[in-house]
């Protein structure tokens, strides 16, 4: 980090991205700060701090779910709401990743900042169609969690946008929902293997079903023909075995790097696992 010549503690977003937008500043937001700092640029000459911005709340507005940018792994980890919405997946995933230190500091936007195969909120986001509320020069916008890395919006966030929130759909509140993360131990950072599973049940059918792989790139990608197997069946063994069948599948032609015999097995078996605990009484 001997390039750093300024360090900046914004107050506002409109003052953070005005240091991003000031060329000369060379600058990148840091939130957390736990990923960024060991792959750090060695262009960035300003390492705007992001710490003392109001974005760390966790709330429902119009039935929505909002999580401020700066909302800590550890505090959606214990957030009644984040607890009480799709079966605690929120939480659950929070609880997953690295250790207590790592919780305490790091945050839910600079986890989807910039894509990487470790991260953990990118598959569950993307599971739960979530949208991003985005501050640029432009004004504020909110696109999709699945559009946010694409050639649009130019730079990206921390080099010339700001991501203020996370918006999680009033409709997915009710969703049965799992995350599940293999990995070498429970603290590790990172993964073989991440899965998001949801679905949501109404009179004994799937009316959506979402499957959701990471760790293998750092883009997390639907197993859409899995989740089409799913949508308006009646879970039972035949169903559940096809869409475990076609998870594997996807995880040899869906994606730029096939997994191996391994990852897929384990892929489908954490699948199985969470629809048979569908039919089975709480």
């Amino acid at each position: 980090m001997n390039n750093i010549k300024c360090y900046s503690f914004p107050r506002t977003p409109k003052e953070a991205l005005s240091v991003l937008l000031n060329k000369k500043a060379n600058a990148i937001a840091v939130a957390g700060g736990t990923l960024v700092a060991k792959t750090l640029p060695e262009t960035v000459e300003t390492f705007l701090d992001l710490k003392n911005l109001p974005l760390n709340h966790i709330k429902k507005q119009g039935g929505d779910l909002i999580l401020g940018a700066t909302a800590t792994f550890d505090a959606i980890d214990n957030s009644k709401l984040a607890q009480s919405w799709a079966g605690g997946v929120l939480s659950h995933a929070a609880a997953r990743c690295s250790s207590q230190l790592i919780r305490n500091m790091a945050t839910i936007g600079g986890n989807i900042a910039r894509p990487h195969s470790f991260n953990i909120f990118p598959a569950v986001l993307l599971g739960l169609d979530a949208r991003v509320k985005l501050l640029s020069e432009a004004g504020v916008k909110t696109c999709p969690f699945s559009g946010l890395y694409g050639p649009g919006l130019g730079a990206g966030p921390g080099r010339d946008l700001i991501i203020l929130e996370v918006i999680i759909p009033a409709r997915t509140k009710n969703w049965v929902c799992r995350f599940e993360k293999f990995a070498r131990t429970e603290a590790s950072w990172d993964a073989y293997l991440t899965l998001f599973m949801g679905v949501e049940i109404a009179d004994g059918s799937v009316c959506a079903a979402r499957v959701i792989v990471g760790a293998l790139s750092p883009k997390p990608f639907r197993a859409a023909s899995a989740e089409q197997i799913l949508s308006g069946a009646r879970l039972n063994p035949g169903v559940i075995e096809e869409a475990c069948l076609e998870l594997a599948r996807c995880l040899d032609t869906a994606h730029q790097h096939k997994a191996d015999e391994f990852k897929k097995e384990v892929a489908a078996t954490l699948l199985k696992r969470f629809l048979e605990s569908l039919g089975q009484p709480a």
